[in-house]
């Protein structure tokens, strides 16, 4: 796709990204990743086209998928605060965060689980008191700060999803412990726990109804993530790219196979309203997921020995397609997920 946004993306990815990939993905994401993506108007995708904004994701993951996931990260906050309530903070934080002046994470998936709530939010006069354990916190020592969705015990029963834009470091009641990852170890995630981190009115974003939360994020991750698509045709170009016919024959083979699940998945995205045909578009997931494992697993094959250095691509995208079949994965999305590596 011709645009400004994909043709920036592509260039950096060329440029910075890939060349960059095996090294930041030990080392981690240095913020200057981030600061040539926010020169090159990139920080801020609430305005492109979904197709623009979803091939700008494919460029960016088969790229560097941890410099990615920090990008995409930093969506949901500027998402949260322009729908938000809070006049103030939005006049505050919008132009830095849109520009990608200001970096944000953001933590949430502790709202899925059932049960007891992780993370709480009490009134304490005008204010609130934020405490609770974040299994998963991306960005940390990268962001300039954090969007934190927090259950309110207000009623008891944590009906409302309480959205709260906080800096969190050096912080006494942020405790962070870092997490090593198999895959995407560059992403800076950390274990967070938060003993009394006081929020002021000001801090608020916006208070949802949990179940109304639940329903459009449940929506949400029954679709696959372009990043799936991007990893997979970083696999296939690169297998296609090998001096064997072996090799050329499975990257024709399989890039046939994620141009129609890319269709698919796209067509259902784009033309059946959010929350529709759930089992389809779950089913579709399931194979993208697969897809991405077979396709870079034919990439650790054709590289042999050499693709089990740490400084090989191609074991670096195998895990990176593993990391992405558990993000954003829910109690359905799994049992999809398992059905089809089931019938493979």
């Amino acid at each position: 796709m011709d645009s400004p946004a994909v043709a920036a993306a592509r260039d950096l990815g060329e440029r910075l990204l890939r060349p960059e990939a095996e090294r930041v993905d030990v080392e981690g994401v240095p913020r200057s990743h981030l600061d040539a993506l926010a020169a090159a108007g990139l920080m801020d995708v609430v305005d492109l086209p979904a197709p623009v904004s979803r091939e700008v994701a494919e460029q960016l993951a088969a790229s560097d998928a941890s410099t990615w996931f920090i990008w995409t990260q930093h969506h949901s906050p500027v998402r949260t605060v322009l729908r938000g309530t809070n006049d103030e903070l939005r006049e505050t934080w919008l132009p830095r965060l849109r520009s990608g002046e200001a970096l944000a994470g953001v933590a949430f998936t502790h709202l899925r689980r059932p049960g007891p709530p992780a993370v709480t939010a009490r009134r304490d006069g005008d204010g609130w008191v934020v405490d609770g354990d974040i299994a998963w916190l991306t960005s940390w020592g990268l962001a300039d700060v954090f969007l934190i969705g927090a259950q309110s015990e207000e009623s008891g029963s944590g009906d409302d999803v309480v959205w709260v834009l906080a800096n969190l470091h050096g912080h006494r009641e942020a405790i962070a412990e870092p997490l090593q990852l198999a895959a995407m170890n560059g992403t800076a995630t950390v274990r967070l726990r938060l003993s009394g981190l006081r929020v002021e009115p000001s801090d608020v974003v916006v208070i949802d109804p949990l179940t109304e939360w639940r329903a459009n994020d449940a929506a949400r991750t029954a679709d696959v993530s372009s990043a799936v698509f991007g990893v997979t045709a970083e696999a296939v170009a690169r297998l296609r790219q090998r001096d064997e016919p072996a090799a050329t024959d499975a990257a024709q083979a399989l890039d046939e196979q994620l141009s129609r699940l890319r269709a698919s998945a796209y067509t259902l995205i784009d033309d059946v309203p959010a929350g529709e045909q759930v089992d389809e578009r779950l089913a579709i997931r399931a194979q993208a997921h697969a897809l991405a494992c077979r396709a870079t697993a034919a990439l650790v094959a054709a590289g042999a020995g050499r693709s089990m250095l740490l400084d090989a691509a191609a074991q670096r995208l195998a895990r990176v397609a593993l990391f992405l079949m558990v993000q954003g994965q829910t109690a359905p999305v799994r049992a999809a997920t398992l059905a089809a590596l089931g019938s493979q």
